[in-house]
């Protein structure tokens, strides 16, 4: 719930700027699109999410420990706004089972979103500066992130 508590501060603060237009979207690459994936199913007020290979969303009973007691797709009915997904089908973590899951999940719930899938990448594939890095589908993934903050951004 801390994430929760710090995300709202953001938030607040961003929505309040005198040249915002009282939206806000989250974007978050690796646990940082697991974050992303939280905070959109614990918070109001965030328009748009995108979460970026968020490894850990789906969790089993196994992995759970006492400073994560529930997996994170276990809020997923409580999603408040468009989720946009980028994954490498030759990512670790979250698997492609993983985020087969998560379709199935929010499917379930009747949940607004889209994923995006990509053979030839694995786990942060965004990253230029190491060897995880794939241009075309850095490209092609990054265009898609920006179409959708401006279709529910603007």
């Amino acid at each position: 719930m801390l994430l929760a508590h710090g995300c709202k501060g953001a938030l607040s603060f961003l929505k309040n700027q005198p040249n915002a237009n009282g939206k806000a979207g989250v974007i978050g690459m690796c646990s940082g699109g697991r974050h992303t994936f939280l905070a959109a199913c614990q918070l109001d007020g965030i328009d748009a999410a995108v979460d970026c290979w968020g490894g850990g969303v789906v969790a089993p009973k196994e992995k759970l420990t006492p400073a994560q007691p529930v997996a994170p797709i276990d809020y997923a009915e409580k999603l408040s706004c468009p989720l946009l997904g980028i994954f490498g089908n030759e990512d670790f973590s979250p698997t492609p089972d993983d985020v087969n899951v998560m379709e199935e999940t929010l499917k379930k719930y009747g949940k607004d979103f889209t994923f995006y899938r990509y053979d030839g990448a694995g786990h942060g594939f965004w990253y230029y500066h190491n060897q995880m890095y794939r241009q075309e589908q850095a490209m092609d993934s990054l265009e898609k992130v920006f179409a959708f903050f401006e279709k529910h951004l603007k």
